[in-house]
Formats: structure tokens, C-alpha cells, sequence
């Protein structure tokens, strides 16, 4: 007799939010919210501005009152229409979009006003002092330290109280891009040390797929999709979600005997009825070239425009053209050593994972 060994593992759940909607006079913020949060994993809420993602991080903190709906952390009610424990009764931490550091106190005085107790190991302190790389300007006040070292500050604070879920209300977006790379990959190390979660808030999708578990996408004060960065990328829901991530190549057609018709060739449209109108979503990436000698030969091919290089890929503006002659502008991202001169032919093959059709009725 054969025995099979099975591993079970058990997640656990560290926020859980269930048909959350909240007003501000007559305007709605959030539309009935639900997801969950396991623990020790980052999330970003990702969409724009106005979308509801600020709304509902100080729902999670306690600095709103729920109107309806609710909210666990570890399994416990923390809030709901009638009932509501204060900020401070939470293990949660909340990073301001404008850091909020007390400005009469040094950089030590912050990170040591929000320990729980004044008998906070020494060893802990050095031990955040480290992680967030403040040791050089312990005592200096938030007024003299540049935005990445507040940002710097803020986080460090933030740990020192030692919570549960970490919220992050657009960290980096007053950072310059340099600084910025510097300070999302400490962050991202940092929370991965600790035994904490995090939700991030941000409108920009690279930095929830570096950051991000996985990415819950808003609009208008509605969940669209919850995923991973991968399933994110790959399935997007709609022609929204896909164009969050970047630039696209987009087409309208009309499914006819299982196909649509594009300036790029037939793409194939499953699970699409006949003469379903459709909009055909082509990721630059998606897109593969070669060299064209003329006479031009493939039966999908394109006129450059400009070449674009932006280190390790370049972007290759295109013109192509449908079967009635009309013109089409698109791009396509290749790899950086690939510049084709402007007017030269490209044959242009098309890669399936990048192609996304949604219906337009």
C-alpha cells in the first residue's frame, strides 16, 4: 500500500474587507469593496487619481468611519456601521503621501515617538536605524533633510510601532526617478524582513508589479481586477486594465467566422460570436521585426517612421496600412540594439500572449 504524503499549507489571513461603500456628500468613493490580505504580503491598489484608493486606506486605518460594510484584521471586527475601534487600538501603521513628521522633533525623537513603550529595546531601534538608512542624520529636524530622506524618516517610524499592515499612500511620488528606484527596492526589502504586510497605494503600474503580491486594480471607486502582476499583465479584464500597463496598439474590428481583420493580419477571436464588434488590444512588445529587402515580400509588413532608443530596448514608430489603403500609426518595443532607419521596410510577426480582444457591445 502506497501512502502520499500531503503538505497543507495554511494562509492566513491578516485584513479582510467586506462590501465596503463610503460617500462623501452625495459623491461615491467606494462602490461595495471585498478582498483579502494574507499575511506577509504586499499588495498595491493601482489606478487614479480619484479611483478611491486614499478613501480606502484611512477606512483600513480608522481615520474614517465605515457608512456601510466591514472590516477584520486577524479574523477581528475592527469596524463596521456600528462599531469602530480608534487608530491606535489597530496594528496598523499608515505612511502619509506627505510623510507627516513632526517638524519640532529630530529624526530620533519621530522614530521614537511612535514605539508603544519608552522600554523599546535599544537593539530594535539600531536595528529599524539600519533598515531604513537614517544613521547619519539622527538629529537633524524633517525641515533640512532632502524628500528621499523623509520618505526615508517616515518609514522608519512607521516600523517602529511595530504593526501588522503597513499602509503606504503613494510613497514615491514626489521622488525623482533615480531616488525613486532607490528607495521602491528598500522598501520592498525592507517590508520582505519584517513579519508585516503592506498595502501600497499608487497610480503608477511598474511600481505595483516591482512592489507588488499581487495588485488590486481600481476605477471609479470600483474594484476591476485582483491578480497577480503576471495575471495582471497577461489577462487584463478589459481595455482599461490593459492600458495601465503601458502603451498599446489598439483596433477596432467585427468577428467574422471565428477571426477579426486587422492592419496586422487575422488575429483569431475565440468564444466571440459572428459580427460581435470587437477591439483588439497589441502590446508594443508584441510586435516582432525584422529587416524587410525591398521589394517587400511578408504580407504583414511596415514602413518605419523613427527608431527610439532608450537603453537595453527601443521603441520603432510604424505605419501600416489596411486593405483599403487607410494608414495606421503604431509602435513596437524590441530590443535595444535593433534600429531599423526611418523609411526602410519591417516585416512584423505577431506574438498571441500580447493580444488581448474585448467585446465593444
Amino acid at each position: 500500500m502506497t501512502f502520499l504524503k500531503v503538505n497543507l499549507i495554511i494562509l492566513l489571513m491578516i485584513l479582510n474587507v467586506q462590501n465596503l461603500s463610503h460617500s462623501f456628500e452625495k459623491f461615491l468613493a467606494l462602490n461595495d469593496i471585498n478582498f483579502k490580505i494574507e499575511e506577509n504580503s504586499i499588495i498595491s491598489i493601482l489606478g487614479p487619481s480619484g479611483c478611491g484608493k486614499t478613501s480606502l486606506l484611512r477606512l483600513i486605518s480608522g481615520l474614517e468611519r465605515i457608512q456601510k460594510g466591514s472590516i477584520h484584521l486577524h479574523d477581528k471586527l475592527v469596524a463596521d456601521k456600528k462599531f469602530q475601534t480608534s487608530p491606535e487600538e489597530r496594528p496598523v501603521s499608515y505612511v502619509f503621501q506627505d510623510f507627516a513628521l513632526f517638524p519640532h522633533m529630530t529624526v530620533i525623537e519621530n522614530i521614537r515617538f511612535a514605539t508603544k513603550s519608552h522600554k523599546t529595546k535599544t537593539q530594535f531601534l539600531n536595528q529599524i536605524i539600519s533598515l531604513t538608512k537614517v544613521d547619519n542624520f539622527l538629529n537633524q529636524y524633517p525641515h533640512s533633510l532632502s524628500g528621499g530622506e523623509q520618505q526615508r524618516v517616515a518609514l522608519a517610524r512607521s516600523i517602529a510601532s511595530q504593526p501588522k499592515l503597513l499602509l503606504l499612500d503613494e510613497p514615491f511620488s514626489d521622488l525623482n526617478a533615480s531616488l525613486k528606484k532607490e528607495i521602491i527596492d528598500d522598501t520592498l526589502h525592507l517590508v520582505k524582513s519584517l513579519d508585516s504586510s503592506a498595502i501600497i497605494v499608487t497610480h503608477n503600474a511598474e511600481e505595483a508589479m516591482f512592489l507588488s503580491d499581487k495588485i488590486i486594480v481600481m476605477n471609479s471607486g470600483k474594484i476591476v481586477q485582483i491578480g497577480t502582476p503576471l495575471e495582471i499583465f497577461y489577462k487584463p479584464i478589459n481595455v482599461y486594465v490593459a492600458s495601465l500597463f503601458g502603451e498599446i496598439n489598439k483596433f477596432n474590428s467585427i468577428v467574422n467566422k471565428g477571426y477579426c481583420y486587422t492592419p496586422l493580419g487575422n488575429i483569431k477571436a475565440e468564444n466571440f460570436n459572428n459580427g460581435e464588434k470587437v477591439k483588439i488590444i497589441i502590446r508594443p512588445e508584441g510586435l516582432k521585426l525584422n529587416k524587410q529587402p525591398s521589394p517587400i515580400l511578408s504580407d504583414i509588413n511596415g514602413i518605419v517612421v523613427d527608431s527610439k532608443f532608450i537603453g537595453t530596448h527601443a521603441i520603432i514608430h510604424l505605419t501600416v496600412s489596411d486593405n483599403l489603403g487607410k494608414k495606421f500609426h503604431i509602435h513596437s518595443k524590441v530590443s535595444g540594439d535593433f534600429l531599423p532607419s526611418a523609411a526602410s521596410s519591417v516585416s512584423i510577426d505577431i506574438d498571441s500572449k500580447y493580444v488581448f480582444i474585448f467585446s465593444r457591445n
